[in-house]
């Protein structure tokens, strides 16, 4: 069916589909949605209570969405927060993408999920920022790692280029097999080593190498 959308074996609704339903539904006539901007904290602006008596910094938006029946009474709501610039849809419509979120759960809660209470929106958004997170996180672990092992790096660097290619295995060697995993990160992809010095030290020139069942890739 257009507007289920299936991530991780689970079967979500979007967000189009529910309110489309929510229109459609003859049990429902009569019924709106609302939506009420709860947050928007600017950046450099210092952490303050927004009106659901939570304090938060940074660029952090809030909505609620409430879902009213014809007699104006509020049935069920929902609420959502995005941080702008998070992932790329963040960057330029963090406001929209939250009221998004918060109008989904609101319709959840009255009867409009279908199988799982989170929309495809939601969940999806979720993976993306999670994914946003952990490429960050290695980045950052990536970077730590060259910096305490720099002076080793630059005298392998060195010696592979003065073609000093047995005091370059002998510092390689001085790394745990840990570290040489994690330094084994192609070019293209941040890492420290050029495709000529992996390929040297992969060779059968480089006393050191790994062992054949340990070789790892160029593309790596």
């Amino acid at each position: 069916m257009n507007g289920i959308v299936k991530i991780h074996n689970k079967e979500y609704k979007t967000v189009a589909l529910r309110v489309t339903e929510f229109l459609a539904s003859p049990n429902h006539e009569g019924w709106s949605i609302e939506t009420q901007l709860i947050n928007n904290l600017l950046v450099g602006t210092t952490s303050v209570h927004g009106s659901d008596g939570i304090a938060r910094s940074d660029e952090y938006v809030v909505m609620k969405a409430t879902i009213r029946d014809d007699k104006d009474r509020a049935r069920g709501t929902g609420y959502a927060e995005e941080l702008r610039g998070s992932t790329n849809i963040n960057k330029t419509s963090a406001l929209e993408n939250c009221e998004t979120s918060a109008i989904g759960r609101a319709l959840a809660s009255v009867g409009f999920a279908g199988t799982e209470y989170a929309s495809a929106n939601e969940v999806s958004n979720a993976i993306i920022q999670q994914n946003v997170l952990d490429a960050t996180n290695s980045f950052i672990h990536y970077n730590n790692c060259v910096r305490s092992c720099f002076p080793t790096i630059y005298a392998i660097k060195k010696y592979i280029y003065e073609n000093k290619l047995d005091s370059a295995s002998e510092e390689w060697a001085t790394l745990n097999s840990e570290i040489q995993d994690l330094l084994w990160k192609a070019p293209t992809k941040g890492g420290i080593f050029t495709t000529k010095e992996r390929s040297v030290i992969q060779s059968d020139e480089f006393p050191n190498r790994p062992p054949a069942d340990k070789d790892r890739g160029l593309e790596e």
